[in-house]
């Protein structure tokens, strides 16, 4: 099934185009990274060095963030990635002179945050296109591809750069990093898909615009307590990142192992990936988040007591799955939820809230291990991250509850658009969608509903009464409860194609035409769709539908 989705997903060109500069950037992105740590600890000798390398990357990234939000959402975003992309190409291409010169240290740290500060618009820009580039039914398919990818490059992105740093070529890894934004820019060039946010409208300021992308997080309990969940998921990831040094010592592997257990929980995160997109279709929403806190914590629980690196490696897959279902479920529904005006800065806060706990958490679990040894510390990882998880979720179990309320009343529109032959092949969502979009409206006897010849402007589903079909003046047929019209002029974009009106008080369900064809586009069209409209075509306008079996298209 997942399969299925994600084959469908990326029947949209911009999704792939997005997908293969994903792989690129973050391929060269690691393998840069990579060579140029070794590059720096075997000029200096020194961990300090190593230390301040991260801190040039990660610390513009993180006091950034917010500011790169309001780049995506002020411009166009297209164009924005364009820009990010073809920036930090520019400044990669001044690190690899450097490196190759054996330049300043200081120098090399100021480049490397200047790349930091050149990329931090693409993430937020690219995050709040991809609604744009697939249907709202196909978003988790496409963050879980996303989240496959991210997996894949990460345990394939250092391995390269560990091959360059190996055969000693740091130019050769900071080149092809280089060229690597260049192909992004160049990908992201080639996008169909314009979208811009509104932050031009919220103020006159970048400050202005940052706080109303604060005051939109904050307007919506829910994904506030989204952003908090996320945030948790990475305070477990950020505490992996000192306890597996020490772990990996009681697990025999030595240094190794700590390389050994992040392998581990990028392949438990892409095995996941699929899961979390079938998860995504839950409207319970809450559980599912906690569970997967409960699968990502516990792990560490239980490693304490592991003796070989096998056994680690496993139960950090497992915690990989939980990792990476929390930010999908997350990302989707703040995707799905958030105004797409203020998406990118919304998008940038979580990013900052994900950076700023997991190194919260770091040096937390960094104080612990000495304080407590790593047993406690792996023990307080295991328990204590779920019992926030469940102090922190009854915000989400109220939205759950409001959303279950919210389908309980849609649940008889959705019985009678579902009996339609029109939506035989229709997903869940599809009808949910339709059934949310339907306007009741009651018309008297005698009264015209639709002209021949008007532009066609909605569906209708007739609910309660009668209504004759006229074409050319002369009836066609007469409709009863159960029935509807309207779908040829909207499917195959051409005027109406009969009049209809009432042969007494009726009452009907409209579905406007935005409405129909968006809900259609997301659970692409089926068979039983086309075959019954081609089927009415044939019968009241048999030239019409002679045309229509000649376009390949229909």
């Amino acid at each position: 099934m997942s399969a299925h989705r994600f084959r469908k997903a990326l029947q949209s060109r911009d999704l792939r185009l997005l997908c293969a500069a994903e792989v690129i950037d973050g391929l060269g992105t690691w393998a840069s990274t990579t060579v140029l740590v070794v590059y720096v600890f075997d000029r200096t000798g020194s961990t300090t060095w190593v230390a301040l390398l991260s801190a040039a990357r990660w610390l513009p990234g993180l006091l950034l963030a917010g500011y790169g939000g309001v780049i995506a959402d002020r411009y166009e975003r297209t164009r924005v990635m364009v820009g990010s992309a073809s920036a930090s190409f520019a400044v990669m291409i001044g690190l690899a002179v450097l490196v190759a010169s054996d330049g300043p240290l200081w120098a090399i740290l100021a480049v490397t945050a200047g790349g930091a500060i050149a990329g931090a618009p693409y993430g937020p820009a690219a995050g709040a296109l991809t609604p744009e580039v697939v249907p709202e039914s196909d978003l988790s398919a496409a963050n879980s591809l996303f989240g496959m990818l991210e997996s894949l490059i990460v345990v394939l992105g250092p391995a390269l750069g560990g091959l360059l740093a190996a055969g000693h070529h740091p130019v050769a890894g900071i080149s092809l990093n280089a060229a690597s934004f260049l192909v992004a820019a160049v990908i992201a060039s080639r996008l169909r898909a314009h979208s811009t946010g509104d932050a031009s409208a919220a103020g006159t300021t970048v400050f202005t615009a940052m706080v109303a992308g604060v005051t939109a997080l904050r307007s919506n309990l829910t994904s506030t307590v989204l952003v908090l969940f996320c945030a948790l998921a990475n305070c477990t990831y950020g505490a992996s990142s000192v306890v597996f040094v020490r772990l990996s010592e009681q697990l025999g592997s030595g240094t190794t192992g700590y390389a050994y257990m992040l392998a581990g929980m990028a392949v438990g995160t892409g095995l996941a990936a699929g899961v979390a997109d079938r998860l995504s279709a839950s409207h319970r929403l809450a559980p599912v988040l906690v569970a997967a806190i409960v699968v990502q914590a516990l792990p560490f629980a239980a490693v304490a007591w592991a003796r070989t690196p096998a056994l680690g490696f496993a139960l950090m897959a497992v915690s990989g799955m939980g990792f990476i279902v929390v930010n999908i479920l997350c990302v989707t529904a703040l995707q799905r939820d958030t105004p797409h005006g203020s998406l990118g800065r919304v998008l940038s806060l979580l990013s900052i809230a994900c950076m700023v706990a997991a190194m919260v958490s770091s040096f937390a679990f960094a104080a612990a291990l000495e304080a407590y040894g790593l047993h406690p510390s792996l023990y307080a990882i295991g328990f204590g991250f779920p019992v926030l998880a469940l102090v922190a979720v009854r915000p989400l179990y109220r939205a759950d509850r409001k959303v279950a309320a919210q389908l309980a009343q849609l649940e008889p529109r959705v019985a009678v658009i579902e009996a339609l032959d029109l939506f035989a092949e229709a997903t869940r969502a599809t009808l949910e969608e339709l059934a949310r979009a339907a306007e009741v409206v009651e018309f008297p006897a005698a009264a015209s509903v639709v002209r021949e010849g008007e532009p066609a402007d909605a569906l209708w589903i007739l609910i309660e009464g009668r209504v004759s079909v006229t074409v050319d003046g002369t009836t066609v047929r007469t409709m009863n409860p159960g029935t509807y019209f309207g779908e040829i002029g909207l499917l195959r974009g051409i005027a109406r194609t009969a009049s209809v009106h009432t042969d007494e008080a009726s009452v009907l369900w409209r579905i406007s035409s935005a409405d129909f064809l968006s809900a259609i586009e997301s659970g692409s069209a089926s068979t039983s769709l086309r075959d019954v409209t081609f089927a009415r075509l044939a019968r009241t306008h048999p030239r019409l539908a002679e045309e229509a079996a000649l376009d390949p298209t229909s």
